[in-house]
């Protein structure tokens, strides 16, 4: 459990992170959603001691961080960064390594590990071990900062930010892997993001943060359902304006109860009406199904056209 007690942060007099007070649950994936500057980040470093506070405290497991052993503590915690951060002059095994190097894995134990993970987030071993970064994609980087991160089968891994270089394909399959990790192992995920539906896709609970303070926390669709106040309505809404997902096409009314009979392809209520209509360009006829409900093509016309009604009457 991390827990966050009357926590402030200045930095040259101006308060970064405000008597903020927030608990972290062990096993959770929790996001930290908000917008450029608004002290996420900031408080994601807190943790790890990358930021002291300037009072209030912070504590793991109830062991205060600014009195535990630095290097003990970071040895337990996986973080990755905006980008792969890996050194250039050491091969994708060895810089997956390098926290197993410092705790002294037997070399065997750890090849074994870092094959294990790379599988994992779908780098086939036998192509990638041997590679130098400079032959990396973005998002192979970036999968290979994960198995990293995760190598040491740390309790608690922060991410801040680790999507947001990428392009949106490998973005999408990106957070499908830490979500499917996530499900795999006993680990707390703290994770940093600016973009609501990224934050919604991700999180068991996620805190919206404004001028280093706390706005509201909770599971994603009750904030959805109850903003806290008007900049939460707005930040939701102008994060999915361009984002509509299924679960607002079910709550629009349309759709109906799915059958034994029905031949679909079930997506999950978080995924978005453009992923629908490409499954439609491919097979005009294909059925899908979200929350137990089926929707077809005249469905996604219907939800397309009240959009159009709404756009004409704002």
């Amino acid at each position: 459990m991390i827990q966050f007690s009357h926590v402030t942060k200045q930095f040259d007099g101006t308060a970064a992170l405000k008597d903020l007070n927030l608990t972290i649950d062990d096993g959770e994936f929790f996001v930290l959603v908000g917008p450029s500057g608004s002290g996420k980040t900031t408080l994601l470093k807190t943790i790890n001691r990358l930021v002291v506070p300037t009072s209030g405290t912070v504590t793991i497991d109830g062991q205060d961080v600014s009195k535990s052993h630095l290097q003990e503590l970071r040895r337990h915690i996986g973080y990755v960064l905006q980008t792969g951060a890996l050194f250039p002059n050491m091969t994708v095994e060895q810089n997956a390594s390098i926290q197993l190097d410092n705790l002294g894995w037997e070399a065997q134990k750890k090849h074994e590990r870092i094959v294990e993970l790379m599988t994992k987030v779908n780098l086939d071993p036998a192509q990638f071990l041997h590679r130098m970064p400079s032959e990396l994609s973005g998002g192979e980087a970036q999968r290979v900062g994960i198995v990293r991160a995760l190598a040491a089968r740390p309790k608690l891994v922060l991410m801040d930010e680790p999507f947001s270089a990428l392009d949106p394909v490998s973005r999408r399959q990106l957070q499908k892997i830490v979500l499917n990790l996530h499900k795999q192992i006993d680990t707390t995920i703290v994770f940093v993001t600016h973009d609501m539906h990224e934050a919604f896709l991700l999180a068991d609970r996620l805190a919206v943060i404004h001028n280093g303070v706390i706005l509201q926390e909770g599971e994603p669709d009750y904030l959805m359902a109850n903003p806290a106040d008007e900049f939460v309505k707005r930040f939701f809404d102008v994060d999915n304006s361009n984002t509509r997902l299924l679960k607002q096409v079910i709550t629009s009314g349309l759709g109906r109860p799915l059958t034994k009979q029905d031949n679909v392809i079930r997506l999950q209520n978080s995924q978005t009406v453009y992923e629908w209509a490409g499954l439609l360009e491919k097979n005009p006829t294909q059925l899908i199904s979200v929350d137990g409900e089926v929707l077809d093509q005249s469905d996604l016309i219907s939800y397309v056209a009240d959009l159009g009604k709404e756009s004409s009457n704002d």
